[in-house]
């Protein structure tokens, strides 16, 4: 598809149209995330039902899930976060006895859980600018051969095209890494007209499906592959500040018994500062020096503009999800990020 949230439009629409007893279908997703998130179940049909995260954790509570689920629920959206692997299998217990779809959003990680655990009915991937694999822009639906004909229905009621690895192709793709080269998007983010770096809610545009290169695909997942030494050292570097109360969400993955996928591929590194005030400090010292610290969404989902008028009313609130928000704090992993960038984070940090 043209992006990743068109992929996860397309399989909520599915969702729908493979529980068509259900009236008023609602999708159960994370109360933090991307705005995106609630634009595609927004353009679907499909309203958003939020659930409070794990304390300290991006998953959503799976008690939070269960007590959420009614019988308009069609779907569970878990959201595999910063490209650390969501835990689906609780997910997959609740969705099977309530006869409800499980949908991976993988958008920051490759490859998804299901790759191995098969335990999604559909997997969205995203490879737009900042996502994993850069192909800028595209996206793409993995889900189960018996689904084939729904989704096939579905997809070919939108114009196609095509990614065409042109010269244009190449010279914006050459000016989009120029751009966000560190002292170019150091400039960037000095200009307020730009707005970047803000997260805001835009409703979904047009829809289409898109052919992308076979080959162009293996190569963006082949650069993508590197980003996990870097997690390593980050890791290394900064777990000292868990003695001062500071939680590393990399390399604490008690899901997987494979010690290697501690260490797995990453967007970026996310750290929980002790508090809001920490956060925003750190975050203010790493980019004097040059490192492109964040705080990613920065509030949970209903606190971001034209969100709550699309969410189920309830009186709800998110206690774990905005903490999570007020304490965030994102690493960049990219191949520029050097050893010594780190030690200079580092001792920012100290």
């Amino acid at each position: 598809m043209d992006s990743g949230t068109s992929s996860l439009y397309v399989a909520l629409v599915c969702a729908k149209k493979l529980r068509p007893d259900v009236e008023d279908p609602e999708v159960i997703m994370p109360a933090y995330g991307c705005p995106d998130l609630i634009a595609a179940a927004v353009a679907a049909g499909v309203r958003p039902v939020l659930v409070d995260l794990v304390k300290d954790s991006p998953w959503m509570d799976e008690e939070g899930v269960t007590s959420r689920v009614s019988e308009n629920t069609v779907a569970i959206l878990a959201v595999n976060f910063l490209g650390i692997l969501a835990p689906l299998s609780g997910l997959r217990v609740i969705a099977d006895e309530h006869s409800i779809f499980l949908i991976e959003d993988s958008a920051q990680a490759i490859p998804p859980s299901s790759a191995h655990s098969n335990e999604a009915d559909f997997v969205v991937l995203s490879f737009g600018r900042g996502k994993p694999v850069n192909l800028m822009g595209g996206g793409a639906l993995l889900y189960r051969h018996s689904y084939n004909s729904v989704v096939s229905d579905v997809i070919n009621m939108y114009p196609g095209t095509s990614i065409v690895c042109d010269v244009r192709w190449h010279l914006k793709r050459g000016l989009f890494n120029l751009l966000m080269s560190r002292i170019a998007y150091g400039v960037l983010l000095r200009i307020p007209m730009l707005h970047l770096g803000e997260t805001r809610f835009h409703a979904l545009g047009e829809i289409r499906r898109l052919s992308i290169p076979r080959a162009l695909v293996l190569s963006g997942i082949t650069k993508f592959s590197g980003s996990s030494s870097r997690v390593r050292v980050w890791f290394q570097e900064l777990h000292h500040l868990e003695e001062e109360g500071w939680l590393l969400l990399h390399g604490n993955n008690s899901e997987s018994d494979e010690p290697e996928s501690n260490f797995q591929q990453a967007l970026r590194f996310g750290v929980l500062a002790q508090s809001t005030v920490d956060r925003d400090c750190a975050i203010r010292e790493l980019n004097k020096i040059g490192i492109g610290a964040n705080a990613l969404y920065g509030v949970c989902l209903p606190a971001i503009s034209g969100v709550s008028e699309y969410t189920k009313d309830d009186e709800n609130s998110f206690p774990n999800a905005e903490n999570f928000a007020k304490r965030l704090l994102t690493l960049p992993v990219h191949d520029g990020v050097t050893d010594q960038d780190i030690r200079k984070a580092v001792g920012a940090l100290l």
